[in-house]
């Protein structure tokens, strides 16, 4: 990347409304012009104003500022520049949405103007520190990665030496939220609350597994003809068309009572066109979105049933689809197939075991070794 001089700032007069103000001219981090009010006329005198914008360029600098030499790089001219172009071409659109918007509202809100060759791990690390007394375990986690993938390409581009982030650690203070997952008679609640078009969405999602973007990127041409199957070739997002989670197709088994409930779907209100949207907006040009589908369509129904219910959507769906198959003894690796992800996904992060399950692997481990003879209890002695 183009490494660039020290800014002293261009310290200049500007008409706010009916105020003059002292405003200093400078560029951020991607080249561009930008304007920083220093404060009003009638408050401060020239060398007043050439104080503050010292102040001011320092911040923008990462340091103090050296005649004509060539300034380290700062942290927000290297994600803008480098960083976040290289990613754009990796990343899939649903990631680079979420990805980019953290990256920006915390890494370079938060150390855009910081030199990074003074980063260091513990300064990193208590970086972590700070965002996890305000911020959930996700955001922390996930800002640990950010932190972490910045630094090995900087490493690469030779910006700096080593890694300072490559031993950071997610804060123990980061808050987990609660994985609520789905009882089976919750379930069956759920199921019967919706309307027909919904209860074969809830029924794909909860008993064949699929994620709501591969729920709704199905055409006809994608169900098998025996409705047992579906191929999962491609996922909306936004109302954009892209390739699957992992980038590979997948079949799926289609449950006979969910494979029976898209039959009567498909042949009573879906275009029999083979690029036909099999859960189409009203236009019937594009699939339905996601967010409206569950806000306006799912959450109503099961709110007007019972309350308690208003907390269900599609990731406690796909959390029940792996809880209540680990209770019905489906074999995990069929099981993390099914939904198109690794076993150790499956197993950590979705399947959530119940009291009854644990109480039943308890009691089993005991069995095995006290129930290998009969155990006789001391008589008591008579009284």
């Amino acid at each position: 990347m183009r490494r660039r001089r020290y800014q002293k700032g261009s310290l200049q007069e500007k008409t706010h409304g009916k105020r003059r103000v002292w405003v200093v001219q400078y560029y951020d981090a991607d080249g561009h012009h930008r304007y920083h009010t220093i404060g009003r006329m009638c408050e401060l005198n020239k060398s007043q104003a050439a104080e503050k914008q010292d102040e001011f360029m320092r911040t923008i600098n990462g340091g103090d500022a050296k005649q004509n030499e060539i300034r380290p790089v700062l942290m927000g001219e290297f994600v803008n520049q480098v960083y976040l172009p290289f990613y754009r071409g990796k990343w899939k659109k649903s990631t680079k949405g979420t990805s980019e918007s953290r990256i920006r509202a915390h890494v370079i809100a938060d150390l855009g103007n910081a030199q990074m060759m003074n980063l260091s791990t513990t300064n990193l690390q208590a970086y972590l520190e700070s965002k996890a007394a305000t911020h959930g375990f996700s955001v922390v986690d996930h800002l640990r990665w950010d932190l972490t993938s910045i630094g090995d390409l900087a490493v690469a581009e030779k910006v700096l030496p080593t890694n300072p982030a490559s031993q950071l650690y997610t804060p123990t203070s980061a808050k987990k939220g609660e994985r609520r997952v789905m009882t089976g008679d919750d379930a069956e609640a759920v199921v019967g609350a919706v309307e027909f078009r919904e209860k074969v969405i809830v029924q794909l999602a909860i008993f064949a597994g699929l994620r709501p973007g591969e729920i709704l990127a199905l055409q006809r041409r994608h169900v098998a003809q025996d409705r047992s199957s579906v191929e999962i070739e491609q996922r909306v997002y936004r109302g954009d068309i892209d390739r699957p989670k992992n980038g590979e197709s997948r079949f799926v088994a289609i449950p006979p009572r969910t494979a029976a409930l898209l039959v009567e779907w498909l042949d009573t209100a879906v275009d029999p066109a083979p690029e036909a949207w099999v859960f189409a907006s009203e236009t019937r040009d594009t699939p339905v979105w996601r967010d409206n589908l569950l806000r306006r369509h799912i959450r109503p129904h099961l709110e007007a049933l019972d309350p308690s219910l208003g907390w269900v959507d599609f990731k406690v769906m796909r959390r029940t689809n792996a809880s209540l198959g680990h209770s019905a003894k489906v074999d995990p690796k069929v099981a993390a197939d099914q939904r198109g992800h690794g076993i150790g996904v499956s197993l950590d992060e979705y399947t959530m075991s119940n009291l009854k399950d644990k109480a039943t692997a308890a009691k089993k481990l005991e069995d095995s070794v006290l129930g290998r003879k009969v155990v006789r209890m001391p008589k008591r002695k008579a009284s």
